[in-house]
């Protein structure tokens, strides 16, 4: 007899867990499914910051209109091409704007530097660039500046947020 109630307090307390299992895993669904169902948090762009990438855009010449999204019309310059911003508080933190020759690697021919020149941005790297205080990346690489074998922009000595900048291959030198 007491064998037997063992038996069934056993089975009740496997019972009871397999009760406390399944309830568990329907809460933890519902709560995924919660989750899941909140809008995501999108990066807008701050109006500053916009407005500052645009000035940026009129000192560059863009022979192949890379830059074609960066425009009034199209307000959200979290999305604009070579564009980065903070997921929570919007902040430009990323320029990615290199021009890499690696894509006019013709393998039979060389290069096909023409192609290339008219792939480059070129035009000043104007100063209010500094004015993008959360900027912390900025590759500006394998473009042809106006002041080429010039010294490096001094503002982009004031940019004191930058961890990463990249101006190989843009004929300027020196320190910043």
């Amino acid at each position: 007899m007491i064998y037997m109630q063992n038996q069934q307090l056993h089975l009740f307390s496997i019972y009871s867990c397999v009760i406390m299992n399944s309830s568990s895993i329907y809460i933890l669904v519902f709560v995924q499914l919660w989750l899941l169902s909140l809008p995501c948090r999108e990066s807008v762009c701050i109006p500053s910051e916009r407005e500052t990438l645009l000035k940026f855009k009129n000192n560059l010449n863009d022979p192949s209109n890379r830059l074609w999204s960066w425009n009034h019309n199209n307000t959200n310059c979290c999305h604009w091409y070579g564009v980065l911003c903070h997921n929570v508080t919007s902040h430009l933190l990323q320029l990615h704007l290199n021009s890499s020759p690696s894509a006019f690697v013709h393998y039979y021919d060389g290069y096909d530097w023409e192609g290339y020149r008219g792939f480059q941005f070129g035009g000043e790297i104007s100063p209010c660039l500094a004015d993008l205080k959360h900027l912390n990346y900025l590759d500006l690489s394998g473009n042809e500046f106006l002041g080429e074998g010039m010294s490096i922009p001094s503002f982009l000595g004031t940019m004191t947020s930058l961890t990463h900048l990249d101006l190989s291959y843009t004929g300027f030198y020196g320190k910043i």
